[in-house]
């Protein structure tokens, strides 16, 4: 029996005695023994996870896990804590630590062992050496990696006592000087954790926390661990402000799957580790008292029970939240600080009562499907944890969550379908590092494109803030340049609310309404989806000011010369196309004057450079303004998607929209589709309310917008009472949003 094991053994027995006459139980009281093994499964789940490898998808992943424990070893950089080379090894080590767990062939098994522990023999402790200043949120995958691997190897018989001894000395000594001056030191706590509230002290808690429980009888280990409770129980519950409470989570899809990856291994680990009525003291050393983290109500020493996350149905919704910001072929959109990426961890809560579609998004994904690896190898929990649930779309197609900030108009779940997010983020949603100052903007996807675009993380200077994180670089309307407030840095989070207040889920008709106030004006946009074929974008301005100023439509998409398609400027918009796709905007305006132009090109400045993906591409995109000196412009967009190759005329064809009319404080389109004609108009507030039809007939309203069909069964008004045509009406009410369909 090895050193460690005898003094988890015993360490019941001692904490009994300390505790003898004791009213009140310690924190200590309620741990579990330490059996191996206990931080990735524990025995009972081995003989189920063997019965199945000869079916799929674990067959799969089972292969997966040969080639990572086969992957050559890396060398780590000399005089450096090497992070990138001793994560790497460790997976190798974890890897190979679960064959030799798993397999009862006695060749393979210890073949596997040799691997895993030859990847221990690269593991060096002098973390002192470390130079990346954001070590932080590299660390989980050497501690985790290794921690997991050890107690594997152990549970297997397959580690010699003196190396087991070994590696745990050099975890505790690396856990120690890690924490020590990431957690002790006020100033590198705070400017690489406190500031941050993400997926940086997730990260940091989730490394440290397995450590913890992987070696209870180090000397701080009971520190650690506390603190790591504390942390994550508070920013992954109600309280935190890092997740909303529809699900929604603040840093954006990109790094809510980094921080997820990590803490899906510790809460795994705790929750086979820890007794669930065992307590902690609280551990409030990270807490931040300004907006929006003030009221956090964490009190320093106080006793508390750990409820692990995988079993609260708020966590569960932080998964479908990223599902419905999937772009169709499975990878997420690339908003905030992100970019392409499909999610690694979410189809392990199927073990811990989630429903197939966290399985059918894992595995339905045309780039990297049953993605296991990134931000924390989680191959082996997947092969233990990914339950026999059935994998079925989800529940819902277009989701409007107003908490969040987000409302997603999606026509299906296939790789064809089209896909639109509108963002209208307000309070915690929009207070993070990783946030951009973007309420109202859009970016669509349509017939296995991405065409409209979210510019992602293009960050050249690590001292300053992302150049596309600013309002300019998104397809939001600027006045005399400028949109909402830019960011400064850290937590002067610059910006400005912009709030969902009307919101419409129908057969054939969706909307969201979103405000936001910037530039001393009221803007209203309107993001309304029809027969999820085509969408609309209804801009109404109510400014203080009474003399006239520039307004700039934007939008950008993915063609130009330099990254493929074609990018071409008309009279009344511009249209992007692709391989596969291709979006027309046509633009119109309640206001004369109205002219596309070309914003200014600076090199590798907003709004054309983006950064979207994973392989940290640099590129130039194609940029539309729409351009017009007015008072109070409304504006009217109609965003036309379609399949090349298919003619005009088809289902999927490119759409005829026409803009018959506009300038005269109305503007009107009408949209030509395969099978019927719809109209659209906006209004300014003075505007007359009967309006002439080309054909002759006339349409009378007082809505601010109205939507029609040419036979009347289908008819939106927002913000009026009545529309008619030819003096029928077809619609009428008294709520703000009226549909008939």
């Amino acid at each position: 029996m090895s050193r460690s094991r005898t003094i988890h053994l015993l360490a019941p027995l001692l904490s009994l005695l300390a505790c003898a006459g004791k009213d009140e139980p310690s924190p200590e009281d309620s741990a579990r023994p330490l059996v191996h093994p206990h931080l990735l499964l524990t025995e009972d789940r081995r003989a189920a996870t063997i019965a199945r490898l000869d079916t799929e998808p674990w067959a799969t992943i089972w292969a997966k896990l040969e080639a990572c424990a086969a992957a050559p070893l890396r060398e780590p950089e000399p005089g450096d804590w090497d992070s990138g080379a001793h994560g790497a090894n460790a997976a190798v080590a974890e890897c190979a630590a679960t064959i030799a767990y798993l397999s009862d062939d006695e060749a393979e098994a210890e073949a596997a062992a040799q691997l895993s522990r030859a990847a221990m023999q690269r593991f060096d402790d002098n973390f002192e050496d470390n130079s990346d200043w954001d070590v932080n949120i590299r660390m989980p995958g050497p501690l985790i990696g290794y921690s997991s691997a050890h107690d594997l190897l152990l549970a297997a018989g397959r580690l010699p006592e003196d190396e087991a001894l070994a590696l745990e000395t050099k975890l505790i000594n690396v856990t120690t000087m890690f924490w020590d001056e990431y957690l002790e030191e006020d100033v590198m706590r705070q400017i690489t954790l406190g500031v941050s509230q993400n997926n940086h002290p997730i990260r940091t808690a989730s490394a440290v926390g397995v450590v913890a429980l992987a070696f209870p009888d180090a000397p701080d280990a009971d520190e650690w661990l506390a603190w790591s409770l504390s942390e994550l129980s508070y920013l992954w519950g109600p309280t935190g402000q890092y997740v909303q409470s529809d699900g929604g989570v603040s840093e954006g899809p990109f790094y809510y799957g980094f921080g997820l990856s990590a803490a899906m291994a510790f809460f795994i680990a705790a929750n086979n580790s820890l007794d669930p009525d065992a307590r902690f003291e609280r551990d409030c050393r990270n807490r931040q008292d300004i907006d929006p983290w003030i009221g956090h109500g964490c009190v320093d020493g106080e006793l508390f029970t750990f409820e692990n996350p995988l079993f609260d149905p708020q966590f569960h919704a932080t998964v479908d939240w990223s599902i419905t910001l999937r772009l169709p072929s499975g990878l997420r959109a690339p908003k905030e600080d992100g970019y392409f990426n499909p999610l690694n961890g979410g189809a392990l809560l199927t073990a811990f009562g989630g429903e197939g579609h966290l399985r059918w998004d894992w595995e339905s994904v045309t780039e990297r499907p049953m993605e296991m690896s990134h931000g924390q190898n989680l191959i082996p929990h997947h092969l233990v944890y990914v339950s026999d649930v059935a994998p079925v779309e989800p529940p819902f197609t277009t989701r409007l969550m107003p908490v969040a900030g987000e409302a997603v108009f999606r026509s299906g779940w296939d790789t064809d379908a089209r896909f639109v997010s509108f963002i209208a983020e307000s309070g915690s949603a929009r207070k993070t590092l990783h946030d951009h100052a973007d309420g109202t903007s859009f970016s669509l996807a349509a017939y296995g494109e991405y065409l409209l675009v979210d510019p992602g993380y293009y960050k050249p200077n690590e001292l300053d803030n992302a150049v596309t994180s600013e309002p300019y670089a998104h397809n939001v309307l600027l006045i005399d340049g400028r949109g909402a407030p830019e960011k400064g840095l850290l937590t002067d989070f610059g910006d400005t609310d912009a709030v969902f207040e009307q919101l419409h889920d129908g057969e054939r008709v969706e909307l969201a309404e979103a405000w936001m106030r910037f530039e001393e004006t009221d803007l209203r946009r309107a993001m309304i989806s029809v027969d999820g074929r085509y969408f609309l974008v209804v801009d109404r301005l109510d400014p203080d000011a009474t003399t006239p100023r520039e307004h700039r439509w934007r939008v950008g998409g993915w063609a130009s010369e330099e990254v493929g398609g074609s990018f071409t400027i008309n009279s009344d918009g511009a249209t992007w196309e692709r391989s596969l796709a291709g979006v027309r905007v046509t633009l119109a305006s309640t206001a004369p004057g109205l002219s596309p132009e070309l914003p200014e090109f600076v090199a590798y400045e907003a709004p054309y450079v983006h950064e979207f993906n994973l392989s940290r591409d640099v590129a130039h995109h194609s940029v539309m303004d729409g351009v017009v000196s007015a008072v109070a412009p409304g504006f009217l967009a109609v965003l036309a998607p379609y399949r090349v190759g298919a003619a005009a005329g088809d289902v999927d064809g490119p759409l005829s929209v026409t803009v018959v009319s506009q300038g005269e404080g109305w503007a009107l389109t009408r949209v030509e589709l395969a099978e019927e004609t719809h109209w659209a108009l906006t209004r300014d507030p003075d505007a007359p309310q009967s309006i002439a039809l080309p054909d002759g007939g006339e349409v009378t309203t007082d809505a601010a917008f109205a939507l029609w069909s040419e036979d009347g069964a289908l008819a939106l008004l927002l913000h009026g009472q009545a529309l008619a045509l030819d003096g029928v009406t077809v619609a009428e009410g008294l709520d703000p949003v009226i549909v008939v369909e």
